[in-house]
């Protein structure tokens, strides 16, 4: 059986960080693949030290700046910061725009920007919202995340997202490349393509060592809407 043969470049995502100049919205934003966007946080001074942490983000050149207030608790044990809430607003507009609740998620104390990262997740030209899970990083680093929804106007979870282990995101091929490990003899690369605004698992490549030192890789495809076994060959030497 032959072996599928399959890119796993990550793309890469450039964050213009800065004050941003609202502009004029357009009557139909469009998707842009080629936008960076911009996003940037203002930690609060000494004296603010418990006022929430204010954002301020452009997700797309046709809608207007958002403006995100992240607000959050001190745990009276572990005395980390833990994120409640993260309010977003229309730039100059005092209507709330949406709230995202129930987050409870750490707030990394020398992450930039609150450890809240603004890119394209689903390659449809607008910034999409992302949190880690956990302040640790590793092959299997986990996100919750939350996809702009054109149709809402709104950030929308991604329950789907937030499952696949250490993502990056390669945009050329509008595919996401998940390296993972399971145990000591077994890991393995995932490849998901989205289905709307559902990320798929379409193809992956696991690797099992056994206790005189071989490695077997077996490919698997995404076929009649299940990941089936499409072969087997030797597992590629660091």
């Amino acid at each position: 059986m032959g072996k599928r043969k399959r890119s796993l470049r990550a793309g890469a995502f450039g964050l213009t960080l800065g004050v941003v100049l609202v502009g004029p919205a357009s009557a139909d934003p469009v998707g842009d693949e080629t936008f960076e966007g911009s996003f940037s946080c203002l930690q609060p001074s000494a004296s603010q030290d418990k006022a929430p942490i204010v954002c301020q983000s452009q997700i797309n050149p046709g809608l207007p700046v958002l403006d995100l207030s992240i607000v959050w608790h001190e745990d009276t044990k572990s005395h980390q910061r833990l994120i409640d809430r993260i309010d977003i607003h229309r730039a100059g507009d005092a209507e709330l725009l949406q709230s995202i609740v129930g987050i409870d998620l750490p707030l990394p104390p020398a992450a930039d920007n609150a450890g809240i990262e603004m890119l394209d997740l689903n390659f449809d030209g607008y910034l999409d919202m992302r949190v880690a899970q956990a302040a640790g990083a590793g092959k299997n680093a986990r996100y919750r995340n939350w996809l702009w929804s054109k149709e809402d106007g709104k950030f929308v979870a991604s329950p789907g997202l937030d499952a696949i282990a250490s993502p990056k995101f390669n945009a050329e091929d509008e595919e996401i490349v998940s390296q993972w490990r399971s145990s000591a003899t077994e890991s393995g690369t995932d490849i998901y393509a989205y289905e709307g605004m559902v990320p798929v698992l379409a193809h992956r490549e696991a690797d099992r060592s056994g206790a005189n030192g071989s490695c077997v890789r077996t490919f698997y495809d995404r076929i009649d809407d299940q990941l089936k076994a499409t072969g087997t060959g030797a597992c590629d030497k660091d």
